[in-house]
């Protein structure tokens, strides 16, 4: 029988945390789990393989990204629509239900992600507008009273309500639309991947929504903390290749130099950290 959703987990040095992730979707009626395990070397395939041999495993030989690793998991799924889970992301009973509920009144709709928790019940950013200068910006150079206005490009909201990208850790994707917008863009190789999507999908007429009602617990930065300087390169690589893609030459040297110039006050702010005098 043909499963309603497919899981697609992708997963790298997260081993605890993965098996988790998987126990919490595992028991989902009409739900196929697929992992695809990028190379770790903590055990993880090994016990994933042997805590849940129902989920399919796949063996990377290399760590291709999340990007190419979801991509990989949607090309041996069979349901209708692809729950795009991290790997350090845990469903709550009833999230997929909700969210196939929404995907399913609306026939537009792409995507439908839910609202996101950090472990001790904070809630987490999970619904934004696409990214532009103003929060470049901000992320650069932090100011709370501009942030708490919802000029960073969070959305709150209450009731599910259409946004236009939402945060990745957690993502039910129509298998048409899939089929529609394509698949992940590789040269992403970690971060921007979901909104470059989002993007593709909204300019040939597809919806992205946000429920509310659909809780996600997420840890977030399991994988990418491991590596937290190249991550950090990785992020801004894959931001710079967005804008490239979405705004033309005179926008990409505002963005060129408003990076280039919260870079180096981050690496002074660092050098003067770590060059300060011992106390005595």
């Amino acid at each position: 029988m043909t499963p309603r959703v497919s899981v697609l987990i992708v997963s790298f040095n997260t081993c605890r945390l993965t098996l988790e992730s998987i126990a919490s979707v595992v028991g989902e009626s009409d739900a196929e789990v697929i992992v695809v395990d990028n190379a770790s070397d903590d055990g993880s395939a090994d016990e994933i393989g042997a805590r849940y041999p129902s989920a399919r495993l796949v063996r990377s030989d290399v760590n291709a990204g999340f990007a190419a690793g979801v991509n990989r998991a949607a090309r041996l799924a069979s349901g209708s629509a692809f729950v795009v889970l991290n790997s350090d992301a845990r469903v709550e009973p009833g999230a997929i239900g909700r969210m196939l509920a929404l995907l399913e009144a609306n026939p537009r709709a792409a995507l439908v992600a839910p609202a996101l928790y950090y472990p001790d019940g904070r809630p987490q950013p999970a619904a934004f507008k696409f990214p532009g200068l103003v929060q470049i910006a901000l992320d650069l150079y932090p100011i709370d009273r501009l942030t708490d206005r919802g000029l960073n490009g969070r959305i709150r909201a209450a009731q599910p309500t259409q946004i236009d990208h939402p945060l990745g850790a957690c993502m039910l994707i129509r298998r048409a639309a899939w089929q529609d917008v394509g698949p992940l863009d590789e040269g992403y190789f970690m971060y921007l991947e979901e909104i470059d999507w989002c993007r593709r999908a909204r300019a040939r007429g597809w919806q992205i929504w946000h429920h509310p009602g659909a809780r996600v617990i997420h840890h977030g930065g399991a994988s990418t903390s491991q590596q937290p300087e190249a991550m950090l390169a990785q992020l801004w690589l894959a931001r710079l290749r967005y804008y490239q893609r979405y705004h033309g030459p005179a926008y990409n040297r505002i963005v060129h130099g408003l990076v280039r110039m919260g870079l180096r006050r981050r690496g002074s702010r660092l050098q003067r950290r770590t060059s300060a005098p011992d106390p005595p």
